[in-house]
């Protein structure tokens, strides 16, 4: 029997899923039209009909990134040092950045749900070398930080 409290659960976990989608959207596009991200987000919130807790962490993530970028890249550049971020696919670097945001500056973010869904995104839209890596830097900075769940 499923209880409310896990219905619950899942609830937020989707909101916090689609959030993560939108925010990977905007920021992807901002890799073409820099300054262009918050613009995106709303503009995909809206074609999509995101609810308002939706939007409201995706552009969290979304300014968290833009404000976090140097720090952010620099991050992915000692944790996988074998590719240059600037020659990481742009999808990866996005899910890549989005997702270490989360980590590494949001209390609020259960951290393996982030990593999971990070992962779940990059096998969605980057395939399965890119989920490998992603799934390896995330793990790389909760073990080195001591982070985790």
């Amino acid at each position: 029997m499923t209880s409310v409290r896990s219905v619950r659960r899942a609830g937020r976990h989707e909101s916090r899923l689609r959030a993560r989608r939108l925010a990977l959207l905007a920021l992807f596009e901002a890799e073409f039209r820099p300054d262009q991200a918050r613009a995106a987000l709303l503009r995909l919130a809206d074609e999509r009909g995101s609810e308002e807790a939706a939007r409201v962490h995706a552009d969290q993530i979304v300014a968290g990134v833009l404000v976090h970028r140097a720090e952010l890249d620099a991050r992915i550049a000692e944790l996988a040092p074998a590719i240059p971020v600037a020659e990481l696919g742009r999808v990866e670097r996005t899910i890549l950045r989005s997702a270490l945001y989360e980590v590494l500056y949001s209390a609020a973010t259960p951290v393996g749900e982030a990593i999971n869904d990070a992962v779940s995104l990059a096998r969605i839209y980057a395939g399965d070398p890119a989920r490998r890596l992603i799934n390896g830097v995330l793990g790389s900075v909760t073990r080195s930080s001591g982070g985790g769940d």
